[in-house]
């Protein structure tokens, strides 16, 4: 593992390029004023449930606290109080409102229970961070949810410094598919250990695939982490 294109070491790339040149892309809030965070008052943080902050959040907010409160994570940039949606409810608010393909989302609670966080791309489609099991490296999977078919779910990012080094095009990365980090040489293995820690597997799950699951697990709520 090149320990440069994880964690806090990516996010560093990251801030300065937005430091220098902003975001290349128009769906990211600017950073023009950034608040940064005191290392006490990041110490103090902690995710919903109680989790420790991952790397790349904290090196990120000791850069800056305002774009997160842009994206929807919380009001107050100088004092972080992290919202505590469901995929559901996450979901109503990316797409903007419901209707039954987005109220669907709230059927993958069932899987995936955890707190959700918004985050900036796409329009059938949309990102946000799935505050469940840590891979090893200490960072929680970006999801990707799709309504352009069915409602779908699957690991697109192996944690925020990758999603947010992709958003600043400080790494190269293919997409042919929403799962196609799964076979990078670099990403791969984090983003296996989210496929399984998620129950979404490899390819992400369709809403009817989740029902399939769930009548082969036998108990009606599938074998998500908690």
């Amino acid at each position: 593992m090149n320990e440069n294109m994880h964690g806090a070491a990516l996010v560093d790339r990251v801030i300065e390029r937005v430091r220098e040149h902003g975001w290349p892309t128009t769906d990211a809030p600017d950073v023009t004023e950034p608040v940064p965070l005191a290392p006490e008052v990041i110490d103090r943080l902690r995710l919903p449930g109680g989790r420790p902050l991952p790397p790349s959040l904290r090196r990120w907010l000791a850069f800056d606290s305002s774009w997160f409160s842009s994206v929807g994570w919380y009001e107050d940039p100088h004092a972080p109080v992290f919202g505590d949606r469901g995929l559901g409810a996450t979901a109503e608010w990316m797409y903007g409102g419901g209707g039954p393909m987005v109220d669907s989302f709230t059927e993958f609670e069932r899987l995936l229970p955890a707190v959700c966080l918004p985050l900036v791309g796409g329009s059938d489609s949309r990102r946000l961070l799935y505050l469940g099991s840590p891979d090893s490296t200490g960072e929680y999977p970006v999801l990707v949810t799709d309504i352009d078919d069915l409602p779908y779910v699957a690991v697109m990012y192996p944690g925020l410094d990758v999603y947010l080094a992709d958003l600043a095009e400080v790494v190269d990365l293919d997409f042919d598919t929403y799962t196609s980090l799964a076979e990078d040489p670099e990403y791969g293995p984090r983003m296996r250990e989210h496929a399984e820690n998620t129950a979404l597997g490899a390819d992400g799950l369709e809403l009817q695939d989740l029902y399939e699951l769930e009548l082969e697990d036998g108990d009606g709520d599938g074998d998500g982490d908690e």
